[in-house]
């Protein structure tokens, strides 16, 4: 299977003080430049010509103007004119989008868009740095189905600071309400580097009670499964047949090709990542036809723990024989007793060991995600 394909587009708006993405205001910057140099990366690294999936991200992808919406994807998707994406995501933010924009985007191959709503009261979005308002939310989703994008997720965050309970529950109500066919629900992690982390730093602002970001996490899982959507991935909630196919290849640890400042490749492989920075990617490109700058070939241990990792972040799970196969590894030696205490513990599901070995998460396995895979990365925390 050919690769998959990532492109980002890294304006938007404003910055939000949460995001740490490879991403900038958009206004004095020099978008067309950018689109010559993301066109001169398509042309000279060369496309997947057959992708199973596309995803455009940022940055906000639908901030620019539609003429330069379609330069950008005239380019791409030439390269697999004969053999379209199954799949092909373009983010969105709310009040970014109009008609014209999501009529491109349509006539390119466009079937999926992820809008980031991240709340639904206006407070919490003033909070999170958002411009847009709650009804643009509800404006966007309608444009896009209108537009012949059936299938759309929303992005919500919860554990903001100072959400209360109820605030989420209606949160949850209102998508629910709205017809969405895809949920993606994130806690609020202060990241490094963002205004979040400098303002929790200097105690001028305070993360939400773990109690009360564990009641709406598992309060999550339970809505959304009574209203149809199933929980998929750690933080993940689909209808049936709609889950996001694109992200499934990154949780499997399968190939994708990436393209833009900051991009991420995984190929052969090797892990490789462009430039971040707007100016030196246009010029690296200009002058070589890349903007690589980090390289990674991870050894085959690691690489197998990286795919359990990732395959534990879903609802199906890991298949150990096809990781011990595709890697080559003895998974059993490597692991074995780290998997036997997180199934003692009960964070763990499956059988061990065997031609059908698995392993799944259990619901309390869910709840402290993150820490039952640093045991696998060989960097343990505390398991409660």
């Amino acid at each position: 299977m050919s690769d998959s394909i990532y492109v980002h587009i890294p304006f938007c708006e404003t910055k939000c003080p949460y995001c740490d993405f490879n991403s900038f205001a958009v206004e004095g910057r020099d978008v067309d430049g950018y689109i010559d140099a993301l066109v001169r990366e398509f042309e000279s690294r060369g496309v997947p010509s057959d992708p199973p999936t596309v995803f455009v991200g940022g940055g906000t992808p639908t901030v620019i103007e539609p003429d330069q919406i379609d330069r950008y994807l005239t380019a791409l998707t030439r390269h697999f004119a004969k053999n379209p994406a199954r799949e092909f995501t373009v983010e969105a933010n709310p009040g970014s989008l109009t008609p014209a924009k999501v009529a491109v985007l349509k006539r390119h191959g466009v079937n999926r868009m992820s809008i980031g709503a991240q709340a639904f009261q206006e407070k919490h979005l003033r909070r999170l740095g958002r411009v847009h308002e709650v009804r643009d939310t509800e404006d966007a989703w309608r444009m896009a189905h209108e537009g012949g994008i059936e299938n759309v997720n929303l992005d919500f965050i919860f554990a903001v600071p100072g959400m209360v309970f109820g605030e989420w529950v209606d949160t949850l109500a209102r998508a629910v309400d709205l017809g969405a066919e895809h949920l993606s629900c994130y806690a609020l992690i202060f990241e490094p580097g963002t205004e979040f982390f400098a303002r929790r730093s200097a105690g001028r602002m305070t993360a939400t009670p773990e109690r009360l970001e564990l009641a709406m996490f598992r309060y999550t899982e339970r809505a959304l499964r009574l209203a149809g959507l199933d929980r998929y991935e750690v933080s993940n909630y689909a209808r049936p047949g709609l889950e996001c196919q694109h992200n499934l290849r990154y949780w499997r640890n399968e190939s994708y090709a990436g393209f833009g400042a900051g991009a991420f490749s995984y190929q052969d492989g090797e892990r490789f990542g462009n430039e971040r920075n707007l100016a030196r990617y246009a010029d690296r490109v200009r002058a070589t036809g890349d903007a690589v700058n980090t390289r990674e070939r991870l050894q085959a241990n690691d690489a197998a723990a990286e795919t359990i990792v990732l395959g534990l972040r879903t609802a199906k799970g890991v298949s150990l024989p096809e990781v011990a196969e595709r890697f080559d590894v003895d998974l059993q030696g490597l692991f074995g007793e780290t998997i036997a205490n997180l199934q003692r513990g009960g964070f763990l599901m499956g059988q061990p060991e065997g031609p059908a070995a698995d392993l799944r998460l259990t619901r309390r396995g869910w709840r402290v995600a993150d820490a039952v895979m640093g045991e696998f990365l060989g960097s343990p925390r505390d398991l409660q």
